[in-house]
């Protein structure tokens, strides 16, 4: 009998999970996608919530499938440029103002034009956001980080990195994931 290689004993994401993040990927609702993946709406909560390893692979999948629509709108680019520049000499005010609004949303100079921010892609990364917030809270309990003349204002950082990393291979192994 062979013996599990390190890999063979890290949880991997179900196919009832695999299915949830391709829906939720499509934007469905929990309860749509409960209903897609044969799983409880609360199941689906859970995952998105709680289970590392799923939370990690929806952060990593959304964000790559917001690069691809970036690769894909930067192409894009030149000939949407062309549009706005004949819409912006075109004589006609309103095409004019229109076509000026999106050459300043396009350089950041009008609104916020920021991409949203995605989370963490590695079940590591995911626990290790949840147990720097613990260690925060844990550390404002004890009555520390209230000296307001530090450059950390808080004055924990450092602890409460040291905390988080000290607990993560716990974590990890508690989450099936060591």
């Amino acid at each position: 009998m062979e013996k599990a290689t390190k890999s063979d004993k890290i949880r991997q994401l179900s196919q009832e999970q695999m299915n949830a993040i391709e829906h939720l990927l499509q934007g469905k609702s929990d309860r749509a996608v409960s209903e897609a993946a044969g799983v409880s709406r609360q199941t689906v909560w859970e995952w998105r919530n709680r289970d590392p390893l799923f939370i990690a692979e929806l952060n990593r999948q959304r964000s790559e499938m917001w690069q691809e629509a970036h690769e894909r709108l930067k192409s894009l680019a030149n000939r949407a440029l062309d549009v706005v520049e004949q819409q912006l000499d075109s004589g006609n005010p309103k095409a004019s103002l229109a076509a000026a609004k999106y050459i300043l949303q396009g350089t950041r100079l009008l609104g916020d034009t920021n991409l949203p921010k995605s989370g963490p892609t590695t079940p590591e990364e995911v626990i290790l956001e949840r147990l720097r917030s613990e260690a925060r809270s844990e550390l404002y309990a004890e009555g520390k980080g209230r000296d307001p003349f530090k450059v950390d204002p808080f004055g924990i950082d450092d602890e409460v990195e040291d905390l988080a990393n000290c607990r993560l291979r716990k974590a990890m192994a508690e989450a099936g994931l060591s």
